[in-house]
């Protein structure tokens, strides 16, 4: 049996070995950019060819500005064995869902690099810290009902954030976070990553 120092020792250097995402602030609040390429881990590459969901959550907190500000975003991958595609659903920071598909695993991975998750808003002041925590959780035959059920939910409008009063902008991105931590919170993650970043100045667009 390997000793658990050594198993910890190999953890360690495997979460050091992902790149951090870029962060920076515009209009819709934190955006994460230029995402870690933990599609093409082995790990996660295996979940997905099994057609079974897997769920990448983002949990991020701004340090540093009196009480901490939270938020998070969300994409869910499956392929769809019969019909040999990609079904991407995502909600981000602002209460937006969306839902794609893609023809390919290239097409999937260009997708993941190309794309903006707006993880907090609004967004703090430059140089605020950020600390972002990366959950790679993957779904059971089970439970992916209930995360279907979820974005179903989200792409209904439930949660919403698109238009509106502020109270009312408020009230759905509350709505967001609740089933973003629901639905999340108390999986076993397949993979776990963290890291502390700073919001550059000037970046805003």
């Amino acid at each position: 049996m390997r000793p658990r120092w050594l198993l910890l020792l190999f953890l360690s250097v495997r979460l050091d070995a992902l790149q951090a995402p870029a962060v920076e602030a515009a209009r819709e609040g934190v955006v994460l950019t230029r995402l870690p390429s933990i599609l093409t881990d082995k790990e996660v590459r295996k979940h997905l060819e099994t057609g079974l969901t897997t769920s990448f959550v983002f949990e991020t907190r701004a340090l540093g500005t009196g009480a901490p500000v939270k938020g998070g975003a969300r994409v869910d991958i499956r392929y769809e064995l019969w019909d040999e595609v990609y079904i991407v659903s995502r909600v981000d920071a602002n209460g937006r869902a969306a839902r794609t598909t893609f023809p390919s695993f290239g097409h999937l991975d260009q997708w993941w690099r190309d794309a903006r998750l707006a993880v907090l808003r609004p967004p703090p002041p430059a140089n605020a810290r950020i600390e972002i925590r990366l959950r790679v959780i993957p779904f059971s035959q089970t439970e992916q009902l209930e995360t279907q059920r979820w974005f179903s939910q989200a792409l209904s409008g439930e949660v919403s954030g698109s238009a509106g009063a502020a109270s009312g902008e408020s009230e759905s991105f509350g709505q967001f976070l609740n089933l973003l931590i629901a639905t999340s919170i108390g999986r076993p993650a397949l993979l776990e990553y963290e890291w502390n970043l700073t919001i550059p100045p000037g970046k805003k667009r």
